[in-house]
C-alpha cells in the first residue's frame, strides 16, 4: 500500500514539473481596432440594483446601438429617434449626432416587481391582488431619470391604481 501511494506521489510531482515549461508566444499586431463607447451615463441613470433583468437587457441594447452605423445617419442632423421594441416592452431613445443618448422614454408591461416594491404593496394593501403593472422610465441627459411603477390592484369588485417610485415609496 505504501509503495502504491509513493508511486502516485512521484507521478503527481512529475506532472507538476512538466507543467512549468516555457512556451514561446508570438506577438500579433492588429490591423485596425475599433472602440465603440457605450452610453454609460445613460445606463447609470436608468438602472439600479432593483431594475428587472429584462429591462436591463433592453437598456443595454439601447446603450450599445451605434447610430453612426445606421443607414439613416447624416452628420448634418442634430438628433435621431430610434424605437426599440421587444414583446410588450418599448424604448424610444433620442441620440445626438455623436451617438450619445440625450433622452429616452421607456415603457415595460408586467415586469417582475422588485422586492421593495412588492413589500410596500403587500404591507399597505395586504388583502389586495396584483392585477397588472407598468414600469416607466424617463431619462433626460444631465438630469436624474424618473423611474416609477404604475400598479393596478383588485379586491372583490374594487380596483385601485398606485404609483410607486423605484425605492418602493407609494405616492
Amino acid at each position: 500500500m505504501k509503495s502504491i501511494l509513493m508511486g502516485l506521489l512521484c507521478l503527481g510531482l512529475t506532472n507538476l514539473g512538466f507543467s512549468q515549461t516555457k512556451v514561446n508566444v508570438e506577438q500579433v499586431e492588429l490591423a485596425e481596432v475599433t472602440v465603440t463607447p457605450f452610453n454609460y451615463t445613460y445606463l447609470n441613470h436608468v438602472g439600479n440594483a432593483n431594475t428587472p433583468e429584462r429591462v436591463k437587457n433592453l437598456q443595454k441594447m439601447v446603450s450599445k446601438f451605434d447610430i453612426k452605423e445606421s443607414d439613416v445617419f447624416d452628420k448634418k442632423m442634430d438628433a435621431f429617434e430610434v424605437i426599440f421594441e421587444q414583446s410588450d416592452d418599448k424604448i424610444i431613445a433620442t441620440y445626438d449626432n455623436d451617438g450619445k443618448i440625450i433622452k429616452s422614454y421607456e415603457r415595460f408591461n408586467n415586469v417582475l416587481l422588485p422586492d421593495p416594491i412588492r413589500k410596500a404593496i403587500y404591507k399597505s394593501y395586504p388583502d389586495w391582488d396584483l392585477h397588472s403593472d407598468l414600469y416607466l422610465v424617463n431619462y433626460f441627459e444631465g438630469k436624474d431619470a424618473k423611474k416609477y411603477y404604475k400598479v393596478q390592484l383588485r379586491k372583490d369588485k374594487k380596483r385601485k391604481s398606485l404609483k410607486i417610485d423605484a425605492n418602493g415609496e407609494i405616492k
